[in-house]
């Protein structure tokens, strides 16, 4: 190693560490710019296809026609669907007591059967435990929907973020190739080849993560959450959602999801029938997941081990926050392909 490379690492390690600072100071600012990033990578191929294929329509209203279609999304989540999810949430949490007396009354006596003592489970204190946090719970959930969506101020300022992420994923998204030139030639030359084949490898396993976990994640949520509602399954929205977005550990969407939804189903009908159901539809989830979802958009690309996934999630948000958990998978895909690269690197060496 020479002392220009040398030299040149310590300074990369410097400017990573300025990064990293930067970005747990700047956090709350972030988020914003972080959501706009996201929106551009996540919608760039499609603005590529039309822009540059077949078609030839201008970027910039490829871009308007993009970002109209983003437009609608994001009015029919926060008119319709978060209004919804803060009804099925309140509606939980004031039903937990009753649905643990179904529980005592319908399951204590078939467990006593089998030997299992109704005092070892303690329902009585879990149910008090319920009582007494349920009441909070719904009185936040309400007071946090009052002040974000019915508070003037709240709302003028989730206006402003959502503004600003318009208005830079818009600039962001038009630029794109310009800002990945520019950055390519302010490499140094010698290792400008390296960084780029890097940073090609980086974005695969990225675009593998950002584009196709997340399009596994709102299919399985859409038909989890469909499926339960046509069963007529209470909190099928609730159920739908949290199935889908625990999905980006493996089985762990399916598990939960249909634990969840089993309990649900099983307390409120008196009949075999709407428990068959639910195990259809997580079955059909199931097999599309791994079957058809995740070979076609997933593949083997990504390459992160479920208990790499939850530590990288669980490590992200203890450090930043939401910021941490928007950052922990992209930033361990890539840590991922440095480490790999570093590995075929030693190889040759000792080879």
């Amino acid at each position: 190693m020479t002392i220009q490379q040398a030299i040149f690492g310590l300074i990369t390690l410097l400017c990573l560490l300025i990064i990293g600072w930067l970005t747990y100071s700047l956090s709350p600012v972030l988020m914003p710019f972080l959501v706009a990033a996201f929106l551009a990578y996540l919608t760039d191929p499609l603005v590529e296809k039309l822009s540059n294929g077949k078609y030839k329509i201008p970027r910039t209203v490829t871009v308007v026609g993009v970002f109209l279609i983003v437009i609608a999304i994001v009015l029919v989540v926060l008119l319709f669907l978060v209004p919804a999810l803060q009804h099925q949430i309140v509606a939980l949490m004031a039903n937990l007591p009753e649905m643990i007396d179904v529980v005592q009354q319908s399951l204590i006596p078939q467990l006593e059967s089998l030997g299992i003592k109704p005092e070892d489970i303690s329902l009585n204190a879990l149910k008090d435990a319920v009582k007494s946090h349920a009441t909070q719970a719904t009185q936040v959930a309400k007071w946090l929907w009052k002040t974000l969506f019915q508070s003037s101020l709240a709302m003028i300022h989730i206006a402003m973020n959502i503004l600003i992420v318009l208005v830079a994923s818009f600039y962001l998204l038009r630029d794109w190739r310009q800002i990945l030139k520019s950055c390519q030639s302010i490499l140094p030359k010698k290792l400008a080849p390296t960084i780029v084949r890097l940073a090609k490898q980086c974005d695969s396993v990225l675009a593998t993560f950002v584009r196709g976990q997340l399009t596994v994640m709102v299919c399985l949520g859409v038909l989890y959450g469909v499926g339960l509602a046509l069963i007529g399954v209470n909190f099928s929205l609730l159920l739908g959602m949290g199935a889908g977005i625990l999905s980006i550990v493996p089985y762990l969407g399916s598990i939960v999801g249909l634990g969840a939804a089993l309990i649900v189903a099983y307390l409120q009908f008196d009949t075999l029938l709407p428990i068959i159901g639910v195990l259809v539809v997580f079955g059909i989830g199931h097999l599309l997941e791994g079957m058809v979802l995740t070979p076609i958009l997933i593949g083997d690309k990504l390459g992160l081990h479920p208990v790499v996934v939850i530590f990288a999630v669980l490590a992200g948000g203890q450090l930043l926050g939401l910021v941490g958990v928007i950052l922990a998978l992209p930033i361990t895909a890539m840590l991922v392909v440095l480490v790999r690269e570093l590995i075929a690197a030693g190889g040759q060496l000792s080879g």
